[in-house]
């Protein structure tokens, strides 16, 4: 429009309006930047509210120009929103994703049925979050502002989600695709976890471990004391389904807990990914556009059409290239070749000894392809003499005279810098090169590195990571907990799926892949594997059978006669022994009945590595002289006490065993069981006769 405010060309034939009184126009001529405005605006009269972008038109480049006109960019907000929703929501959550303006009025959602157009919602950007109510239901809510992109910060607007309570906390799916064990020491060890959370599973496990106390404490009472058959029966099924029932608790609870532990982790992995690649998307869009848009200039179509080009109309050439350089500094050169690829102009002074040199035959072959305004063509990300030997892609376009080609014009993207602040501004609060723990990656589907945040990860290099992983089409994305460098890392990535008729109904065809690194502990973490507990069937009744306590140090499956076991106390009861040597097996004492007991560690009589704490001691007793005492081992981990059939216990000769062992006898499996796991039994009388006299 001009500066009056008659509109001149409008490319929306639907709006018949000829004159705006709009206040943009005021806003736009009193400026010397641009205008931004969300609002109804009388030349775009269809429209309650729309995002328009304004500037004056000046008669010359000086600042001080006479204004002629106004431009006007308006903005197809709604359908830029919806496939940025697209992208983002969660369908299975039941989300709504919005924006709101400065007064929380929504501008922009994801569900109009869910949350409408206008709607005013209650919103705290410095809260973590908050609980809210509306339309008769309650969300859990989130509210963010924006950080900004190179600078730009656009209007006052923010990001908010609504979750609904009901769904908020639904349990993922039980397929962890990592060991549920790491993830719960990935819990203890990773850095990003509070305490209070890495607090539940601790105090789970010993809450677990007190009921296996007591339940096993309970079996040993059972069978100590003078009842009927009946009665003990009835008291060890009780007691058995009190154990039970515990562990399948503690397994939900870990479960639970693993669930968590990996939505914490991966939650953020796959959205930053997706952000990575979908603005690189959008930038490059930019880039094809660019060089499109600049073959169109009357300029260079006159100069490549003459007779000759002499140094007035390569100068002229150069000054226009550089204005447009100056504008766009995402290039390090803009140049214009002719019909025989041969360089006439560039923008940059330091490019000039491009002048007069002749671009390949693939170049210029591709270049006379392109009869059609709308097609483009994309060098392969390599190393070029445009970029100083290094690697950049350089977007080319045709020029065209009547139809015919008569030249061409190439852009050389400044990737190192650009692709690097995509991926920057993408990853949350980055702080510049500092930050080795959370680095973004763009490959291709060979996983040859187009950029990086990391200074460990070079352009041109290959990524050390599974190809699965790059196995993915258009728009597909993966998010997984994988080792790299000897470190747990959460990984999202994500294919590129282009933007508009970028990469989509064009004829450009090149697949990046986003991957986000964002790193949770070491490898090298102490993860507990929970024992299996070896369940013994009972003996028959007419059978002569024997209880037996059983117990682990290590990873071997021990056991003693009820008869000799008094009580399993907690390690933690344990007084520890100051000592000159920490291979000895005297490791401390205990108070039972008012009376000292020694505590000793077997494991080096047993020939086994044990790598987790102890958790607890074992008191046994033995008999001197017709007096009765006590010994406590200490063990890993409680197992069942079973009730077997004596013939199942076979003795081991004695010309075997000699001196060198604490067993005396296994419990061989049951004829035809499915479980072959041995289980040995300890000999009182040799601990008492080389450990404690």
């Amino acid at each position: 429009m001009d500066t009056k405010g008659n509109i001149l060309v409008q490319l929306d034939k639907s709006e018949k309006i000829n004159k705006s009184e709009d206040e943009i126009i005021d806003l736009s001529l009193s400026s010397n930047d641009y205008v931004e405005s969300f609002k109804f605006h009388d030349f775009i009269p269809s429209k309650k509210k729309s995002l328009v972008y304004a500037s004056k038109v000046t008669k010359t480049n000086d600042p001080n120009s006479e204004s002629i006109g106004i431009l006007c960019l308006c903005f197809k907000f709604q359908d830029e929103m919806k496939g940025i929703f697209n992208n983002l929501k969660e369908i299975k959550n039941k989300e709504c994703l919005t924006i709101l303006d400065k007064d929380g009025v929504v501008i922009a959602t994801s569900d109009k049925y869910h949350v409408n157009l206008g709607t005013i919602l209650e919103f705290n950007p410095n809260s973590k979050f908050s609980f809210i109510s509306h339309g008769g239901r309650d969300y859990l809510s989130k509210t963010c502002k924006t950080n900004g992109y190179q600078g730009y910060f656009g209007q006052e607007w923010y990001g908010h989600i609504l979750l609904p309570l009901d769904y908020a906390f639904v349990e993922e799916d039980d397929n962890l695709n990592i060991d549920q064990d790491i993830l719960l020491a990935i819990l203890q060890g990773g850095e990003r976890f509070s305490d209070e959370l890495k607090k539940i599973p601790l105090e789970a496990n010993n809450i677990q471990e007190n009921l296996n106390r007591l339940v096993w404490n309970g079996n040993l009472n059972r069978g100590n004391q003078d009842k009927s058959e009946l009665t003990k029966s009835f008291s060890r099924a009780l007691l058995n389904e009190i154990s039970l029932t515990g562990e399948k608790t503690k397994k939900i609870f870990d479960l639970s807990i693993a669930n968590l532990t990996k939505t914490i982790i991966l939650n953020n992995a796959t959205y930053v990914a997706s952000l990575m690649v979908d603005i690189m998307d959008r930038n490059l869009y930019e880039r094809a556009n660019d060089c499109r848009w600049w073959a169109l200039t009357q300029d260079f179509k006159d100069v490549l059409t003459s007779s000759s080009v002499d140094k007035t109309n390569n100068s002229k050439l150069t000054e226009i290239l550089k204005y447009i350089n100056s504008l766009y500094t995402v290039y390090t050169n803009l140049f214009i070749y002719d019909k025989n690829g041969i360089i006439l102009a560039v923008s940059k002074e330091e490019e000039k000894h491009l002048v007069g040199m002749q671009l390949n035959d693939n170049t210029l072959e591709n270049t006379m392809k392109i009869t059609d305004n709308n097609d483009y063509f994309v060098s392969n990300f390599k190393r070029t003499k445009f970029y100083n030997d290094d690697y950049t892609y350089i977007y080319y376009s045709s020029i065209k005279s009547n139809e015919n080609v008569v030249g061409g014009i190439g852009v050389v993207f400044d990737s190192k810098v650009e692709l690097k602040a995509m991926l920057e501004e993408s990853i949350p609060n980055y702080k510049s090169s500092a930050d080795e723990k959370r680095f973004g990656v763009f490959t291709d589907k060979k996983g040859l590195i187009i950029s990086s945040t990391s200074g460990d990860l070079k352009v041109g290099k290959t990524l050390d990571i599974d190809l699965k992983f790059l196995n993915m089409v258009n728009g597909e994305s993966h998010s997984e907990i994988i080792v790299y460098n000897g470190n747990y890392y959460a990984i999202g990535i994500k294919c590129s799926q282009g933007y508009r008729e970028y990469k989509i109904a064009d004829n450009y065809s090149n697949d990046i892949f986003a991957i986000f690194f964002s790193y949770i502990s070491s490898s090298d973490l102490k993860i507990s594997h929970s024992k299996e507990i070896f369940k013994e069937i009972s003996g028959n009744k007419s059978e002569d059978t024997q209880e037996i306590g059983t117990f682990f140090i290590g990873g071997k499956w021990l056991g003693i006669e009820i008869e000799n076991l008094i009580e399993v106390v907690s390690i933690s009861k344990l007084d520890l022994s100051p000592t000159m040597n920490n291979d000895h097996y005297f490791k401390g004492t205990i108070i039972y009945n008012n009376s000292a007991v020694g505590v000793i560690d077997i494991k080096n009589f047993l020939d086994e590595k044990v790598e987790e704490e102890y958790k607890e001691v074992v008191i046994i007793k033995h008999f001197d002289k017709d007096s009765e005492n006590y010994i406590g081992i200490l063990v890993n981990e409680l197992g069942d006490i079973p009730e077997v059939s004596k013939a199942r216990i076979k003795k081991i000769d004695n010309y075997l065993l000699g001196n060198c062992t604490l067993i005396n006898s296994v419990i061989v499996p049951l004829e035809g069981s499915k479980d072959d796991k041995l289980l040995s039994i300890l000999d009182i009388e040799m601990l008492k006769n080389n450990l404690v006299e």
